[in-house]
């Protein structure tokens, strides 16, 4: 009803106009350029109305046109958008899969239709890493270390690369650079020990697990057990270096947690070469008490080198008192009174130690003091002989081999 009015009182006032000029039309000369135009006012004004209303069809038309381009270009881009972000994820699948022609072909793809992106910068130094192109990796990787959010996907890359390369510092350099962040990963704490634990560095790669990323990553039990064992290397290597005060601390240090057999031999041994003997013997009489071993029994015997066979049998009986039917204590005292030409105790201690229910690499170290005994006391070689095709039948003796770790999964396996 509102709009009704409105119309009618526009068309009242046009209709009003249009009498008042042709009642009234005056006139208008127009001179311009040796043009001389006569006509009226109400005529002009049509003409400069006509005049406004073609320059706004030409704007509306322009817009219209422009409107028209840009949806071309918008769907156009859309369509690029789409198709680059399909490379970008057939990209990362081919590089997942093992593709790296594909995964090449697509960074390229890719790159050509997205704008220059980390995105499509952290595919490209993927695809050249699977395609084994160093060049090409580091320069991408480069540009990707200017960004936080890629810098650690850049320093991974590179770290990967170097080791490949066998550039040990290149890659020590860009782990250690990774585990500088707050949010430092898993992988630069595990590359720097990697590197560490396989050139011997125990000391470097005791404070790289000592700090809040190695406590945070491997948890306390694992962590309390890789201590340890890169305690117990440091004593070790510094007993080789006849540093005996430093091999005494670090094992120490152990003992006072988790005292495992290997630390306290080079803790007795350490004692040994300050002239403690009569603290490291009862160290290992201790230990001895607990859990025998081949290798408490060689660091026992070597606090008295210069003993007699006799005095020695004797000590090697102080020593497995405590834990006399262990099947490590019988083979003690049996090659200990073999020394001491103690035939009739060697046989007896090793008679429990030949049955079939005892482990076999147990049968088999008594089998060969029983094929010693043989040839040394009775002088019989044929029986000596017997007893060694035993020990040799049974060599499914586990006998321990000491393995040199080249990372940290073989240090976790060496311990556990």
């Amino acid at each position: 009803m509102i709009r009704l009015i409105i119309y009618v009182l526009v068309l009242a006032a046009l209709m009003s106009g249009a009498v008042w000029f042709a009642n009234d039309p005056g006139e208008v000369t127009v001179l311009w350029r040796g043009w001389r135009i006569d006509t009226s006012v109400g005529i002009l004004l049509a003409m400069m109305a006509m005049a406004v209303l073609v320059m706004l069809g030409i704007a509306k038309l322009i817009a219209v046109l422009r409107g028209a381009v840009d949806v071309f270009a918008s769907a156009r881009k859309e369509r690029r958008l789409k198709q680059g972000l399909a490379a970008l994820g057939q990209g990362f699948a081919a590089v997942s899969a093992g593709q790296p022609a594909l995964a090449r072909k697509l960074a390229k793809d890719a790159a050509a239709l997205l704008d220059d992106n980390a995105a499509t910068r952290l595919l490209r130094a993927q695809a050249a890493a699977a395609n084994d192109d160093g060049a090409t990796l580091r320069s991408e990787a480069l540009h990707l270390l200017d960004q936080p959010e890629t810098e650690l996907s850049a320093l991974r890359e590179l770290s990967i690369r170097a080791t490949k390369e066998g550039d040990v510092i290149g890659a020590l350099n860009y782990a250690k650079r990774a585990l500088s962040r707050k949010d430092a990963p898993k992988w630069a704490l595990e590359m720097v020990l990697d590197v560490q634990i396989a050139n011997g560095r125990w000391s470097d790669a005791l404070s790289a697990l000592d700090s809040k990323a190695g406590r945070d990553h491997f948890g306390t039990v694992n962590h309390h057990k890789l201590k340890g064992e890169l305690l117990t290397r440091l004593a070790e290597e510094a007993l080789g270096h006849g540093d005996a005060g430093a091999a005494e601390s670090f094992s120490r240090k152990v003992l006072d947690t988790n005292p495992g057999e290997r630390a306290i031999i080079v803790h007795a041994r350490a004692l040994m070469l300050q002239t403690k003997t009569k603290k490291a013997a009862a160290e290992i009489e201790k230990a001895w008490g607990n859990a025998p071993s081949a290798g408490l029994l060689r660091a026992f015997l070597a606090i008295a080198p210069g003993e007699s066979a006799l005095e020695q049998a004797r000590r090697v009986e102080r020593l497995v008192a405590s834990n006399a039917d262990h099947a490590e204590s019988r083979l003690a005292l049996a090659e200990a009174s073999f020394n001491a030409q103690l035939w009739g105790q060697a046989r007896n201690r090793l008679a429990p130690l030949l049955g079939e229910d005892v482990a076999k690499h147990v049968q088999a170290r008594a089998a060969i003091i029983m094929a010693e005994l043989e040839t040394t006391e009775r002088k019989d070689a044929a029986a000596g002989v017997v007893w060694l095709k035993r020990a040799m039948a049974q060599s499914e003796a586990q006998a321990v081999a000491m393995k040199t770790p080249r990372n940290v999964g073989d240090l976790l396996a060496l311990i556990s």
